[in-house]
């Protein structure tokens, strides 16, 4: 069992490597589960990651992209051949497989199903009939089976040669139609008599999931169940696969973290995304808070005849302020989540830090000449438009690397930075942003 402390040395480790152009990887990644080398690969910037990759085995490439968050594995998929990707599909389960296909373009995806052989091809698109939120999706088709006709005595003999798939607690039992009769539990089977027929001592309790069910509620009822699986049934009664515990874990996981990155806007987003991808999903709530900024700007416009000498730059300071502060603190919520799970070092502080400088660039760039071209018709005065657009570009450039800098800082001097980060960065982008404003407008208009 590789430790949390074990996993983060050896992405440091395997981090310095890659980058003095040594492929070798620490020993204790042979011991790696595709959870612990998913965690390796999320930590590096885009062209280590394929690197590292070239170096694995076929049989580790597909468990470790299923494992990995949808930005990251899409942005690695994106770096492979169309061979490569024929070979990892060859090499995936159907469970994986479906993983792998939702990062794909259409087109591709679908070429590749027709290579695999037709029990998997079959798996696949029946998987693929159902919905991303449902369990039929997701669904885990290593599971042990036995008809109904057997005893005990006969499963404890066959038991003694066969390796149980990981989280079974209990076996399934079906008729010759796979149609789901019951489960008998492991434990039961040392106390009944060899010659009892397996159907006489299975349970068939309603703790058992349906195709359509949502995946968060079947996380839930398995994590109430008390076992370690539960079987998944479709309308006709067939027994189709199992979700196990750690199936429900990965979805409370997958959960817990959206929620987190949701009150940073953004999303899902892999550490290393690309520049342009992390630009254009930002750019959308950047645009939704513009608008309310520019709405607290009429509200302080309204009271123009108090503050008439300075009436513009009373209206449009919030607007900097704001823009700085919303860049900040998606930053800010990108490298708490880095440093939470401890793919953020020393190592890749920098390659972090030039990547979202340039996304906070990018998105400056187009938002401060939204605000311009709004400026100069609003006050028509053409100097003030050049003044706001040079002033949110960069702040929103000071906020990124506040946003990076001020939880590093707080992390190193033991304070939590999910409490005090965001608050330091309010006071920075503020401070930057009217300083940078109203110092500008004080030496051109004033």
């Amino acid at each position: 069992m590789v430790s949390q402390e074990q996993r983060e040395n050896a992405f440091l480790w395997t981090l310095d490597a890659l980058k003095n152009g040594d492929i070798a990887v620490p020993i204790i990644a042979r011991d790696f589960t595709p959870e612990d080398w998913a965690f390796i690969f999320e930590g590096l910037p885009k062209v280590l990651r394929f690197e590292l990759w070239q170096t694995l085995t076929e049989d580790k490439k597909s468990p470790i992209l299923a494992a990995m968050r949808d930005d990251s594995r899409e942005q690695l998929l994106s770096l492979l051949s169309s061979e490569h990707l024929e070979d990892v599909a060859r090499s995936s389960s159907a469970e994986h497989l479906v993983e792998i296909l939702d990062a794909l373009p259409n087109k591709i995806a679908k070429g590749l199903i027709k290579k695999l052989n037709s029990e998997e091809s079959g798996l696949v698109e029946e998987a693929l009939n159902y919905d991303d939120s449902q369990v039929g999706r997701y669904i885990n088709h290593d599971l042990y089976t036995v008809h109904k006709s057997a005893n005990v005595g006969d499963l404890l003999a066959e038991l003694k040669d066969e390796l149980l798939p990981a989280y079974t607690d209990s076996i399934l039992v079906v008729d010759d139609a796979n149609h789901y009769l019951g489960q008998v539990d492991i434990n039961a089977l040392f106390n009944n008599d060899p010659t009892l027929n397996l159907v006489q001592i299975a349970e068939f309790s309603d703790r058992v999931l349906s195709t359509d069910l949502d995946l968060y509620d079947a996380a839930e009822a398995v994590k109430s169940s008390g076992r370690s699986m539960l079987p998944v049934i479709a309308k006709d009664g067939r027994l189709v696969g199992r979700f196990t515990i750690k199936d429900a874990i990965d979805v409370f996981q997958e959960y817990y973290e959206a929620q987190v990155s949701h009150m940073g806007r953004v999303s899902d987003e892999d550490l290393f995304a690309p520049v342009i991808t992390s630009a254009r999903r930002r750019a959308v709530w950047l645009g939704i808070n513009l608008i309310t900024a520019f709405a607290a700007s009429v509200v302080i416009g309204v009271f123009d005849a108090v503050v008439a000498q300075v009436v513009a730059l009373a209206v449009l300071m919030p607007i900097v302020a704001s823009m700085g502060g919303i860049t900040g603190s998606q930053t800010l919520t990108l490298t708490i989540r880095g440093l939470a799970t401890g793919q953020l070092a020393k190592s890749n502080l920098r390659a972090l830090g030039n990547k979202e400088v340039l996304v906070a660039f990018f998105n400056g760039l187009l938002w401060a000449a939204v605000v311009a071209v709004i400026t100069s018709f609003w006050f028509d005065n053409n100097w003030l438009s050049a003044i706001i657009g040079f002033s949110i570009v960069l702040n929103m450039i000071i906020a990124a690397l506040a946003g990076i800098a001020i939880p590093v800082f707080l992390d190193k001097i033991g304070i939590d930075p999910a409490l005090a980060g965001s608050v330091i960065l309010t006071t920075v982008t503020d401070v930057v942003g009217f300083f940078v404003f109203l110092g500008s407008a004080s030496l051109l208009l004033i």
